[in-house]
């Protein structure tokens, strides 16, 4: 992990995705290695969890327009993306709109 003194442009970011994470933290620009995951310590009820996310990000690109609409109209009302929301929706028991109580 390196601090460095800005935020390089996103053609930069974009090209060297997978092998270097640039953050920020407080007032701070840190770039690091890409995390990995080592497969091996991986219990199974965690790799077991997985496969319905790894389902549903399969079939977001094929959710027709409007209902892509939807979850990012709720994205720009919250500071979660509409990817978050459609997860939220599909995995149960997290899904609240902007200023409504938990379901």
């Amino acid at each position: 992990m390196a601090k460095i003194a800005a935020m390089p442009s996103m053609a930069v970011i974009d090209g060297f995705r997978g092998y270097l994470d640039f953050y920020q933290w407080c007032d701070l620009v840190i770039v690091r290695k890409w995390p990995r995951t080592n497969r091996d310590s991986l219990t199974p009820a965690t790799i077991a969890a997985q496969k319905p996310f790894a389902y549903l990000n399969q079939q977001l690109p094929t959710l027709p327009a409007e209902v892509r609409e939807s979850w990012e109209w709720l994205a720009d009302q919250s500071n979660l993306t509409w990817r978050d929301w459609a997860n939220r929706a599909y995995i149960g028991g997290t899904l609240a709109a902007p200023g409504m109580p938990p379901v």
